[in-house]
């Protein structure tokens, strides 16, 4: 059956001017886990990537903890949400309900806590169609589609016992993973906030779909013995 092992990217630059490339922790989650998998004897035919920046750098630095790593593959399906679009869209409506959020708006780039709450209210709204005015924001139904139609397309395109690797974030992982299990959208939303940076699951075709075997792995960070290397953002 085919497999399919699901990374997320390492931390990316949050608050820098350019958020899409990796942080120095991120860079060396994705170092761990290549080695991990490598060690674990994992190994993979094909290695995809989203072709975002922290998704691309993510495989490179998995493929060198290899001798010998197959060629990355980019597949932008598996990009995750315009996460500024979402917010150009809906930041007014969140900020209108709730003015102590709309107060530190200038925070919202260097305060995680804060970016949070705001992204949970926006993602809502997402989830929920509500109206805006934003055209370039792709709706969650067609965002959803978008990633089971690459997802379906992997069970037709690689041999049934092939082995396949993708680095992506945490939006395509979480809709992956609720395909696998039949989770609700509300549940697939759930899951996207609690994937840690780096973290692999893994998936496999069976004659229905995909199944899910394993979730949120950070076990090649655990390994390191360095609790900064646990981060979700």
């Amino acid at each position: 059956m085919t497999q399919l092992v699901l990374i997320r990217h390492g931390q990316a630059s949050f608050g820098a001017a350019n958020y899409d490339r990796l942080s120095e922790t991120g860079e060396r989650q994705a170092r761990l886990v290549g080695r991990h998998l490598a060690a674990a004897g994992q190994h993979f035919d094909v290695m995809l990537a989203g072709d975002l920046q922290r998704q691309q750098r993510t495989a490179e630095l998995v493929n060198a903890g290899y001798e010998k790593a197959p060629a990355i593959h980019t597949d932008p399906a598996f990009n995750e949400y315009d996460a500024d679009a979402i917010f150009a869209a809906y930041t007014p409506r969140v900020f209108e309900e709730n003015p102590e959020l709309g107060a530190a708006r200038d925070q919202l780039k260097t305060d995680r806590r804060l970016f949070q709450k705001v992204f949970e209210q926006v993602t809502r709204h997402w989830l929920a169609g509500t109206a805006h005015d934003h055209d370039g924001c792709e709706s969650w139904q067609a965002f959803k589609a978008r990633v089971q139609t690459a997802l379906a397309r992997l069970r037709n395109e690689y041999p049934r016992d092939a082995r396949i690797g993708l680095c992506s974030s945490g939006g395509p992982i979480a809709i992956s993973i609720a395909t696998a299990t039949g989770a609700p959208d509300d549940k697939a939303i759930e899951l996207n906030w609690s994937i840690y940076n780096a973290a692999v699951a893994e998936l496999r075709s069976t004659r229905d779909g995909w199944r899910m075997l394993g979730f949120n792995d950070i076990a090649a960070l655990r390994a390191a013995g360095d609790d900064s290397l646990v981060t979700f953002r």
